[in-house]
């Protein structure tokens, strides 16, 4: 109880130092949790997540090579992918074992497109006052060759906000060959509604015309990502999607039959092929290479996984911080702790009550013990409090400050964290204690204190020695007097 109550009462005569301590503990192990929690994050998501991942492989053309490609010139077509170059990636990945079927890959196809009679495009492109048969029309056809497709769309994430989504049944007796989605300002500027018909031309010839009915309307949800400067120069609210079913009907993919096929009648032609992982993914670009695929002029990327690589710029810009933060914390925490340590314990007042207690008999070690218990009163609640409160606070941060990321804290984490903020404790408490073996006998005497010079000290002792003996004496000649009375 005496160590235990001379420590509380130390702590109490020194409030700031002690809340001061408490501060700086419980901000340093609240920042180094949370921002321990978002770097660990940064590299879960760049390896074991990254690898995880759903990958995608797409062939396309190089930005130089799309840089060729004019909204205004028809022959510049010729850079697109087509059927024919699509077909050694495919073979190869045949060859490594892959089933490409409508499941493993998704494919679109876009062209052109003219209004007719009174159908009106909306503005808002920069094909300036470029005539139909210069630019092919105003409008965008693409057709999609499944679901996945319409999910993995470039010009923007599509909602359906009236009728009905496109239909993919390719077993069905009569698969829908007219049905087709219009967005909501293009239904708006020309009076159409779900079960309307309309009819467009063709971007190669004005007089060859396809009807289409309204089958739904949409809304975009994201923003274009879209490279081909064909379909960028477009209003994009003015594009028309159908399934490949109405796309083949209406005769606007030649290259079924005839490889020859060029200018506005050449489909933009976009393959996208599905290949399990980010393993697998590398594991193609290195065969392709082997190959000398892709050919100059064209690259091979994942769009998925740039796309997750993507999401992940704020958590990497969290990570960079959080990780300076760290270490600065740590750092200046560290510090700041030391020197109020050693601040409570080598100041003249507590050589004072040092000197004090070794003179009335406390031990060096008792005083050791009081000394760490110090520090870990005014350490270890506080560590405890910040390191819970970090915990639950991680994820949220995460969260607010890297677009969603949940950055919570594991438990080989929360253990980490346990075993080094002990251990820092218990080096600190130590290093209050070491103050007893540096505290020499002559310092309880120093001129600096309250108990004299060593030489006062001796000749306090003289004294106290020649009193005594003459004490001894006076009593022994009154036990001799007392004899004699007696005799």
């Amino acid at each position: 109880m005496f160590v235990l109550s001379n420590a509380w009462r130390a702590m109490t005569r020194s409030k700031g130092r002690t809340a001061l301590t408490a501060f700086i503990t419980l901000a340093v192990t609240f920042g180094t949790v949370a921002g321990l929690a978002i770097v660990q994050e940064h590299t879960t998501a760049h390896t074991t997540a990254y690898e995880a991942q759903a990958a995608t492989l797409a062939v396309r053309p190089s930005a130089a090579t799309w840089k060729k490609v004019s909204a205004t010139d028809a022959s510049t077509t010729k850079y697109y992918m087509t059927w024919n170059t699509y077909t050694p990636y495919a073979t190869m990945m045949q060859t490594a074992g892959m089933t490409l079927d409508s499941t493993s890959l998704t494919v679109t196809e876009t062209v052109p497109a003219r209004t007719t009679g009174k159908l009106k495009a909306l503005d808002g492109d920069s094909l300036g006052s470029a005539s139909d048969d210069t630019t092919g029309g105003k409008l965008l056809w693409r057709s999609f060759g499944s679901e996945n497709a319409v999910k993995a769309n470039d010009l923007g994430s599509l909602k359906v906000t009236d009728g009905k989504s496109l239909s993919f049944d390719t077993q069905s007796s009569s698969p829908d060959t007219t049905g087709a989605l219009i967005s909501a300002a293009f239904a708006k500027a020309n009076d159409l509604a779900v079960g309307d018909t309309f009819k467009v031309a063709a971007a190669s010839s004005a007089s060859t015309t396809i009807e289409l009915k309204v089958r739904g309307i949409y809304q975009y949800t994201s923003e274009s990502t879209t490279e081909n400067p064909v379909n960028a120069a477009r209003n994009r609210e003015n594009v028309i999607y159908t399934n490949y079913a109405t796309f083949s009907a209406a005769d606007l993919d030649p290259q079924a039959y005839d490889s020859s096929a060029a200018g506005w009648k050449l489909p933009d032609l976009d393959v996208v092929f599905s290949v399990t992982d980010a393993s697998t993914y590398k594991t193609l670009v290195s065969t392709f290479k082997k190959s000398k695929l892709p050919e100059s002029g064209y690259v091979v990327s994942s769009p998925s996984l740039e796309k997750y690589t993507k999401s992940l710029e704020p958590l990497d810009a969290l990570a960079s911080q959080a990780k300076n933060g760290v270490i600065v914390l740590l750092a200046v925490g560290g510090v700041l702790l030391l020197a109020l340590v050693m601040l409570g314990v080598w100041t003249p007042k507590r050589n004072d009550e040092i000197g004090m207690a070794l003179i009335s008999g406390v031990s060096r070690g008792r005083l050791g013990w009081q000394f760490m218990l110090e520090v870990i009163f005014t350490t270890l609640p506080f560590y405890v409090i910040g390191l819970v409160a970090g915990a639950f606070a991680a994820k949220p941060i995460g969260v607010a400050l890297a677009s969603g990321h949940a950055t919570a804290v594991t438990s080989g984490l929360i253990w980490q964290m346990v075993w080094c903020g002990l251990g820092t404790i218990v080096v600190l408490a130590i290093l209050a204690a070491l103050r007893l073996p540096f505290f020499g006998a002559n310092t309880v005497f120093a001129s600096g204190g309250d108990w004299g010079t060593v030489s006062e000290a001796d000749a306090i002792n003289a004294a106290e020695t020649d009193s005594s003996t003459a004490t001894t004496a006076g009593e022994t000649d009154e036990t001799d007097d007392d004899a004699e009375a007696k005799a």
